[in-house]
């Protein structure tokens, strides 16, 4: 029996699910949302103090792992990625962040208009429940809660006065069209627990008899006829079944697993497909390249007042009970407590470094069992480009992904001038207002050459990869303006993948909003 739907959605994620919301708010039409993963049930997901654990867990996060990085000794790191109902969202570090103005202006600048600043500033307001102090800005009747975290610690505090002594400006909104500044951060919750788009999207929508939710859904390709793409064949349950689509397939499997599946369906560059068996339905370069990251570099202290390194045992069973009785206290915290967007060089339009300030250490057991911590560094704007490949064509390998996290020496002069502020407002406020002693890295470094030795043995994701099925008019391009995939008609791609350049800061915020803009585009395009 065929199965026909008016759309169907590859991936229940931050995109996927805003789509599956907002386009079945028209009753005529039948939409079909597919997620590998598995129903958001789990409590690890809805206490934000259990975050470690659902980052941790097999079941949730497809820990997706890179090749060895050159420029970082040959480490390999590892990719988060949501897998559940609410992809990454279900599992981030409930940090909101829209980013900076001129992320989108350069999107539209690329040749993509209609996504610069202003175009994309009403779909971010549609999108939000602001519970902070009202502005012509924020959105307050959206679906998505996002308040101010109002339980900073003292430590995070005084790094942040710190910041504004040596120049940053203090800012209380920080998602409201700043060029910089340093602010509180801004959380998904919706009182004491995480709000991700699966209960803020799809909650309230899966009742309606147009729209199907099907988990434990992974797709195995795209199929098509001719250059029509007509439908998805997936794997459920130990069956293959085959859901056509009348309208559109859209796909929303995130930076890394939308690539895979467009290069699996024989869309991609000619060559690689080739190498791998695979017929070639579309012959397009660009899928899988141009992946675009944040590094981040983290500098850790030790104070002599309480932070989250010393709320384990019985402190731990107390914040339990603090959660529970009033909805307070660490176990409401998100990854967080302080974001700053910094020009780090006079005369710059906009800020080129992002700096995040963490209630705890990082470091050994040793001293991640004292108070302390962490302040991370990362380049709003990094240059490195990596790729998305296959492994072999069996959908069940995992890719293969290939990144110079260090490679560009733009960004790591801007990881040098960002450290070096970082560690000033370390030394200058918690250092001295806390007896603060900062282990990470052991000893100030001498020089450039001893920092960027650090950088090497201690460079991070950020886990924000984006652009590898990237937005524009050229030849490396995979999606035009409106989504749709070049050179193919019933495809489009809505995710963190068709960003052209990644976004200052998190970038969760900026997914759903790209989901927002995309279901009017495809609602527009289908009336």
């Amino acid at each position: 029996m065929l199965e026909l739907w008016d759309y169907v959605i590859v991936g229940g994620g931050s995109a996927g699910a805003v789509l599956a919301a907002r386009l079945s708010e028209n009753p005529a039409h039948r939409v079909l949302l597919l997620e590998a993963g598995g129903w958001d049930w789990s409590p690890r997901i809805h206490i934000p103090g259990l975050l470690n654990g659902a980052i941790s867990s097999a079941q949730l996060n497809w820990h997706y792992q890179g090749e060895p990085d050159a420029s970082l000794g040959g480490r390999q790191l590892t990719w988060a990625g949501g897998r559940v109902l609410g992809g990454s969202s279900s599992i981030n570090g409930m940090v909101y962040g829209r980013g900076l103005p001129e992320d989108y202006d350069r999107w539209a600048r690329a040749g993509n208009p209609g996504w610069g600043w202003n175009d994309m500033l009403p779909c971010f307001r549609r999108m939000e429940q602001w519970s902070g102090a009202p502005g012509q800005a924020r959105g307050a009747h959206g679906p998505l809660a996002v308040r101010p975290f109002e339980e900073t610690e003292s430590a995070c505090v005084s790094t942040m006065e710190a910041l504004v002594a040596l120049g940053v400006p203090r800012v209380e909104d920080y998602s409201a069209g700043i060029i910089e500044g340093v602010g509180v951060t801004q959380a998904t919750q919706t009182g004491r627990w995480r709000h991700s788009v699966a209960s803020a999207y799809l909650r309230p929508a899966w009742r309606r008899p147009n729209l199907t939710v099907r988990t434990r859904s992974r797709a195995l390709n795209l199929l098509f006829e001719g250059t029509r793409c007509t439908g998805v064949r997936v794997a459920r349950h130990g069956q293959i079944r085959d859901f056509h689509a009348a309208r559109e397939v859209i796909v929303s499997a995130g930076a890394i697993g939308s690539p895979k599946l467009l290069l699996l369906s024989g869309v991609g560059p000619a060559d690689e497909l080739a190498a791998h068996g695979i017929e070639t339905v579309h012959d397009l370069p660009g899928v899988g390249r141009n992946m675009n990251e944040h590094v981040n570099i983290k500098l850790s202290a030790f104070v002599n007042t309480k932070t989250y390194n010393t709320r384990g045992g019985l402190a731990a069973l107390g914040e339990g009970l603090r959660f529970l009785a009033r909805g307070s206290g660490a176990a409401t915290s998100p990854a967080n407590h302080v974001q700053a967007f910094v020009r780090t060089e006079p005369g710059l339009a906009s800020a080129d470094i992002q700096i995040q300030i963490m209630p705890f250490g990082f470091g050994t057991a040793d001293q991640m069992a004292r108070n302390g911590l962490t302040v991370v560094v990362s380049p709003c704007h990094p240059e490195i480009r990596g790729q998305v490949s296959l492994r072999s064509p069996d959908p069940a390998d995992p890719p293969r992904i290939s990144i110079s996290l260090l490679g560009s020496e733009s960004d790591r002069a801007k990881l040098l001038r960002g450290c070096k502020l970082a560690y000033a407002a370390l030394r200058e406020g918690p250092g001295r207002a806390m007896g603060g002693q900062i282990y990470a890295p052991a000893a100030e470094p001498a020089d450039d050459a001893e920092w960027l030795a650090f950088f090497r043995d201690t460079a991070a994701l950020n886990w924000h990869p984006t652009s590898t099925c990237r937005m524009g008019p050229g030849p490396d391009d995979v999606v035009d303006a409106s989504l749709r995939v070049h050179g193919l008609s019933g495809l489009s791609v809505v995710d963190a993948s068709i960003m052209p350049f990644v976004t200052s800061g998190n970038t969760n915020a900026p997914v759903i909003a790209i989901a927002e803009r995309a279901a009017e585009l495809i609602a527009e395009r289908n009336a």
